[in-house]
């Protein structure tokens, strides 16, 4: 099971939150920002510069699970999470999954939220809820000296 780690808190353990899906929104390509481009009169085409390329802001949008015991324990979750959320700055996410990589990220909105219903599970009665969290990576992180060419025999090429 992916496992999401809030500022180093494990979502799960602490607040009760697991996520359906939406994690592979951290491995999609950000969009690129629009170059500096310049249409010549006396020229054919469209000058661009393509000397270094930057990427706007990435949404991620997680869907969530919440199951506690009980209403105090609900409520205690609920804001805690939300409070840890609002804190100044961008929030340090880690997915399970992609190791010890981890993303920058600062609260957008909640979409949706199905309220809490109550649960019977062997004659306890829980709570639980669903809801979409959206995120944005600011800042997206892309390392280019992380970046390798090789050429057809995967040999690695020195620029």
């Amino acid at each position: 099971m992916t496992k999401i780690y809030l500022d180093g808190i494990d979502i799960q353990t602490v607040f009760g939150i697991s996520i359906e899906s939406g994690t592979d929104d951290f491995l999609k390509y950000p969009a690129k920002k629009d170059s500096i481009t310049h249409d010549w009169q006396d020229a054919n085409g469209l000058d661009v510069d393509l000397t270094k390329m930057f990427f706007n802001a990435r949404n991620i949008s997680l869907r969530c699970n919440v199951i506690v015991d009980n209403e105090e324990q609900f409520w205690q979750n609920y804001q805690s999470f939300l409070a840890q959320l609002a804190k100044p700055g961008y929030r340090r996410i880690q997915v399970s999954q992609f190791g010890e990589k981890s993303f920058y990220c600062y609260y957008k909105e909640c979409t949706s939220f199905t309220r809490f219903t109550r649960i019977k599970d062997n004659g306890l009665s829980r709570i639980g809820c669903k809801f979409t969290l959206n995120l944005v990576e600011g800042e997206p992180n892309i390392d280019y000296n992380n970046v390798f060419i090789v050429d057809e025999q995967g040999r690695f090429l020195v620029s």
